[in-house]
């Protein structure tokens, strides 16, 4: 019996995350990834690959919040008409075939709802690590604000500030380095 073993890791690529101004970057890991496993016949790609583009081609909105599980198990009930199409065909493919007749209609639908599951659970990592870098950040503030030193602090503007700072205080550095020159010369 040829299959195809399909896996998913919940590990994407490391994040790359700034902790807060003046801190340098952290990659973030999964210290415990979450691995699934699907096996299917391979004559039957082509439709979980309709269904699993369904699932994935579903408009997503960041709205701050860790919402992205619901977003993904909604993606479910959306493409139903999609999966009914993919199981029938797949069923319709086995059945032709002499070499997967231990593969019964409900083998076919415990792997299109596993790909489900799949999708659902993406959602529910993507909530995860947007809830990790939301801590992350809190905490790298709150930091900052425990550490941060009484008196004379350096803050980072954007340019417009910088630059009306600059203007407003050019003629000033001029003048000390005019005079800096000046005794410096005075003394060759």
């Amino acid at each position: 019996m040829t299959s195809l073993s399909l896996i998913l890791a919940h590990t994407l690529a490391p994040v790359i995350a700034l902790q807060g101004v003046g801190q340098a970057p952290m990659a973030i890991e999964n210290d415990a990834p979450e691995t699934w496993t699907l096996e299917y016949p391979r004559i039957i790609q082509p439709f979980i690959e309709d269904y699993r583009r369904c699932l994935t081609g579903q408009m997503r909105r960041v709205r701050g919040e860790a919402d992205f599980e619901a977003q993904h198990r909604s993606d479910v009930p959306r493409c139903m008409d999609e999966l009914e199409v993919a199981e029938d065909g797949a069923n319709r493919v086995l059945a032709g075939r002499g070499e997967y007749t231990d593969y019964t209609p409900a083998d076919i639908t415990e792997v299109f709802e596993h790909v489900g599951r799949i999708h659902i659970a993406r959602g529910a990592d993507l909530d995860n690590q947007f809830t990790f870098l939301m801590r992350t950040a809190a905490a790298a503030r709150d930091n900052y604000e425990a550490e941060r030193p009484e008196g004379l602090v350096l803050e980072l503007h954007d340019a417009s500030v910088v630059k009306a700072h600059t203007d407003s205080t050019a003629a000033a550095a001029e003048a000390a380095y005019d005079q800096r020159e000046g005794a410096r010369g005075a003394n060759d």
